[in-house]
């Protein structure tokens, strides 16, 4: 498989960061990493991003320097800012990474950079990490092994409202929930082929980004779904993904009942065979109202 050298995108800081930020990027470069150094390229922020394959902010405890056309957002805002918009036009493509240090964790802070910092912790997306890892190595580690890409698969993907994910062994229980959802609406169904070549996970990982909401049925295949939920769950972003996972399973046999999985963004639910159709649809609307 082919992998891609990315160019990092490294934000301005000032003040006590400025230290902070030498060690980090001397690791960096230490490590091989392409790095467009925004503090001392200058210039067109927007333009230089576009030039990126992520980028890096360093959260500090000033709020910093203002632009000086808006002295309501600092540099650093305005850095982070730019970044999300290139993440949201290239979510496939584009990663940032956020690094709190434990020593700006612990220490008091100017107002308006609280209010910055958890404007970031309550707006984080796929692709977006936010880290307070003590050591600039370890960052650079953990940065490298993310931004380590594959050549992947392109499927044919189409959008859809409830795209439903079944083990072959189910398909006749999978195959009739689908005939009653399909009159109300749009469903995608994936029917997981034992032996086969396919990269399941890249499907649904490009399928749920195209989807309302995700399920995972069971009925006979327990022991397949709970960790095929939990692995797709942690491919599509977990807690910041878009779409919500159904984990849905019929309550016969009995052995079903204690198969759950309790995380951000998934519903876990063992009910009546002939209930699976409402309340597949019932969590459809949740998701479209944004309840989940």
């Amino acid at each position: 498989m082919a992998t891609e050298q990315p160019n990092i995108f490294l934000a301005a800081n000032f003040d006590e960061s400025l230290a902070l930020r030498e060690h980090l990027l001397s690791c960096m470069k230490s490590a091989g990493m392409q790095v467009l150094d925004q503090q001392s390229m200058g210039g067109d922020i927007t333009a230089s991003l576009q030039n990126a394959s992520c980028s890096v902010h360093i959260l500090g405890r000033d709020y910093g320097k203002c632009l000086e056309n808006d002295p309501a957002t600092s540099l650093a805002k305005f850095q982070f800012i730019e970044a999300k918009k290139k993440l949201q036009a290239s979510s496939d493509t584009f990663k940032m990474f956020i690094w709190y240090p434990p020593e700006v964790l612990a220490a008091a802070k100017e107002t308006l950079q609280e209010e910055f910092i958890n404007e970031i912790r309550n707006s984080i997306v796929q692709n977006m990490v936010f880290t307070n890892i003590a050591s600039p190595i370890q960052l650079v580690d953990d940065m490298r092994s993310m931004l380590a890409t594959e050549q992947k698969t392109k499927f044919d993907i189409k959008e859809t409202e409830v795209f439903l994910v079944f083990n072959q062994l189910d398909e006749g229980e999978a195959d009739g929930i689908i005939d009653m959802l399909s009159d109300i609406v749009d469903v995608e169904k994936l029917n997981i082929v034992q032996d086969s070549d396919m990269d399941y996970s890249e499907f649904c990982s490009q399928q749920i980004s195209k989807s309302k909401l995700a399920v995972v049925y069971f009925k006979e295949t327990s022991d397949w779904a709970l960790p095929f939920a939990q692995q797709i769950w942690k491919k599509v972003g977990g807690a910041s993904s878009h779409t919500p996972i159904l984990l849905i399973g019929d309550e016969d046999p009995e052995t079903n009942m204690n198969k759950r999985f309790k995380a951000p963004k998934v519903i876990s639910l063992i009910v009546s065979g002939e209930l699976i159709p409402l309340e597949i649809k019932v969590n459809y609307d949740k998701a479209l109202e944004g309840h989940i």
